[in-house]
């Protein structure tokens, strides 16, 4: 469904002094409704066809029906009155004009009545009598599309497509990286990020530099001016429709930058919002949604890459070459010796904030960039363990509970001496025999993918 009341305003907001409409009258023959201006009128002996100004406070519909029946005595109805385009001009006085065009089809041989002109004809599209180069221009364009098959006007084609609405949101995270996410006041356990939907003539940046006044009572332009002059889109995530929301929706989230204390402080949430947080990628993996913690994984990949990246919600299902889901986040990447009795292992950090802190683990890590899976594992191993991996497939599943599903498991092989490792992240790295590994504190998945790679 077309808003033409949106149609005006944004015509008004863009400068245009006046508006105006028009109809291009067809009969079931194809031939197109022309008036001739009379001897006493502007532009005397000209042909037009049904078109004239908005009366004050009339809508761009209304006024195109009450023209066509004023100036040619035809009346439709308004569902049979199809929207074609838009025409710009300036007129004599050098107002500029927005013309808003449609088109009725009506029986051979309707009756006409004139009231302004003194003359009509029933005409061939490819050869109207005397006209101005705008209206011969909107002929030409109803002439060339209807020659092809298929083809509708815009205002039956969109009629058929599916509904949308759009958002804009902005990303931003604390001065240690944390992501910043408000908890929904209708919806508590929903977490977003701040941001709403598009108003009647905002677009997505529009909505999200708004949505930030309202939402966090924070002006972006003088908080953050030089990310506000990047205007950096991050992401646009498509959402199918649901059981709540019907619609489809097409969210543009866009880098906010990063707060510091003293402007975190001064955050006012709206009564949309209850409390905002600011947690670590694996801290709000235990309190969001999948799906919304699926879309924080992308945007903040997106960041850390210098990227716009798209993403579904839900995932579409794609594969790579290796069968491997497209749709992922991380990797873990289980690396044992060619025979199957070493495991590489890496002590991690013992920090809030990270998975499984100060236990011994495989080597994972979030995705980068536009990476495969394969890629991101074999990066991984490179920077956490400094070798390379060989061989490297996904483990069949089932998935352990404690891995999130947007993470792949892998397998490969190290054939080198364990003195190459060179610790990149964490306190310690090593390649450990199977039968020590219980001496060891290791998260409680290992067993469960240890059996899928021939481990005991």
């Amino acid at each position: 469904m077309i808003d033409y009341d949106l149609l005006a305003r944004t015509a008004l907001a863009l400068g245009f002094e006046r508006l105006s409409v028009g109809v291009v009258v067809l009969d079931t023959s194809g031939r197109v409704l022309m008036l001739r201006r009379r001897e006493d009128d502007a532009l005397p002996g000209l042909w037009d066809y049904p078109a004239g100004g908005l009366e004050p406070g009339e809508g761009v519909q209304a006024g195109a029906l009450r023209e066509l029946s004023e100036e040619a005595g035809i009346t439709v109805a308004a569902d049979s009155l199809e929207y074609l385009r838009s025409l710009d001009f300036v007129d004599a006085a050098g107002r500029r004009f927005r013309h808003f065009v449609f088109t009725a089809t009506v029986p051979d041989g309707t009756p006409v009545a004139l009231t302004e002109h003194d003359r009509f004809v029933w005409a061939e599209l490819d050869d109207p009598p005397p006209t101005s180069d705008g209206y011969r221009e909107v002929l030409d364009f109803v002439r060339r599309h209807r020659a092809v098959p298929g083809w509708r006007p815009i205002s039956r084609y969109v009629g058929g497509i599916a509904l949308s609405n759009l958002y804009g949101a902005f990303y931003f995270t604390d001065s240690a990286g944390r992501a910043l996410c408000l908890r929904n006041a209708l919806d508590p356990e929903r977490w977003q990020f701040p941001g709403g939907d598009t108003d009647p003539g905002e677009s997505p940046w529009d909505t999200a530099l708004r949505e930030a006044r309202e939402e966090l009572g924070l002006d972006l332009a003088v908080e953050n001016p030089g990310i506000v002059a990047r205007q950096q889109l991050l992401a646009v995530v498509h959402f199918s429709p649901g059981a709540y929301w019907p619609l489809h929706q097409v969210g543009h989230v866009f880098w906010g930058g990063r707060l510091d204390d003293e402007q975190l402080g001064r955050i006012r949430l709206s009564s949309e919002h209850t409390e905002w947080a600011t947690r670590s990628l694996h801290d709000w993996h235990s309190v969001m949604r999948p799906a919304d913690y699926r879309r924080l994984m992308l945007v903040d990949r997106a960041r850390r890459s210098d990227l716009t990246l798209f993403g579904e919600r839900p995932a579409t299902g794609a594969v790579d070459e290796h069968g491997i889901a497209r749709d992922f986040e991380g990797v873990m990447t289980f690396v044992t010796s060619p025979d199957g009795g070493r495991l590489l292992l890496n002590l991690r950090d013992d920090v809030p904030g990270i998975a499984h802190p100060g236990l011994w683990t495989p080597i994972g890590g979030w995705r980068e960039g536009r990476e495969s899976a394969y890629e991101a594992g074999a990066r991984e191993v490179l920077e956490e363990a400094g070798i390379r991996v060989e061989g490297l497939r996904a483990v069949p599943g089932p998935r352990h509970p404690e891995i999130h599903e947007s993470t792949v498991v892998l397998h490969g092989t190290y054939a080198g001496p364990e003195s190459d490792l060179v610790l990149g992240e964490g306190r310690d790295v090593r390649m450990v025999p199977l039968d020590g590994i219980r001496d060891l504190r290791t998260p409680p998945y290992l067993a469960h993918y240890l059996a899928r790679i021939g481990g005991n």
